[in-house]
């Protein structure tokens, strides 16, 4: 992947996997930023111009998947993980449905984790998702 450390946005109302996560994005040589609600990312996006999310499907007020329907809305292409610990019937497809680039069942795998960002930003340096140079 080079040496390009990519922002990658965690975003989970457990203190707990935001750690967890963070520690494993780190040992991936990427740069984490850490928001602990759906409203929180959301408003903080723009300074934080992450180039991957990790979004918790089951987040208090504002869920996971009303973040990432947001973002499509307002046009944004970021590209989102979205992760469960609670894996629903039908969850999976209306996620992905929605525009999420991928959906993971927790405990997260740090293998499953890198080839799904690895897979993710490999995809934006050919097709630039998001009209940012750089």
């Amino acid at each position: 992947m080079g040496n390009a450390r990519n922002v990658i946005a965690i975003v989970d109302d457990d203190e707990g996997v935001r750690r967890a996560l963070r520690r494993m994005i780190l040992s991936l040589a990427h740069a984490p930023v850490t928001f602990a609600s759906g409203e929180e990312f959301l408003d903080g996006l723009a300074g934080a111009s992450p180039d991957c999310a990790i979004l918790d499907l089951h987040l208090p007020a504002l869920r996971g998947i009303e973040v990432l329907e947001r973002l499509r809305a307002e046009g944004s292409m970021l590209p989102v993980i979205i992760v469960t610990g609670l894996d629903q019937p039908g969850m999976r497809e209306r996620c992905l449905g929605a525009g999420a680039a991928a959906y993971l069942t927790k405990p997260l795998g740090s293998a499953d984790v890198s080839a799904e960002i690895e897979a993710i930003l490999g995809n934006a340096r050919h097709v630039s998702q998001r009209g940012r140079v750089g």
